[in-house]
């Protein structure tokens, strides 16, 4: 476990191991479909290891020079579920198209409304 220092408390992060052969799928498939979900990965359920992977993916496109860029993000979904895309921005091209593919994906509905509008209304 990592700590870090928040406003005088420390707090104590997980730290995670990813085995190689993980690694190496999931770059594959990013490669291949440009993004990767639990469906691929099935820690990704546990959207705290996903966003850990998420930087180990951007860091291994990085150390192979593959120019690619690696982004990681969470959506929440009718009904409450909440969960992770890491996609390249290459090949999705937006956060809204990265919305819609894991939904799709995953074959959860999209609240109504653009990713913009949905975001707005949650922060006025």
């Amino acid at each position: 476990m990592a700590d870090k220092k928040a406003e005088g408390a420390t707090v104590t992060e997980p730290t995670y191991d990813f085995s190689d052969e993980t690694i190496e799928k999931a770059a594959d498939l990013i490669a291949k479909q440009g993004y990767i979900t639990r469906n691929d990965i099935p820690e990704m359920k546990d959207l705290q290891w996903a966003d850990a992977f998420g930087k180990k993916m951007d860091e291994y496109f990085l150390a192979k020079q593959a120019d690619r860029f690696i982004y990681y993000e969470d959506f929440d979904y009718v009904g409450g579920d909440i969960d992770a895309i890491i996609f390249d921005m290459d090949q999705v091209k937006t956060r809204d198209d990265a919305l819609h593919v894991l939904g799709k994906a995953l074959g959860l509905k999209i609240v109504d409304g653009s990713l913009d509008e949905i975001e707005k209304n949650i922060t006025n």
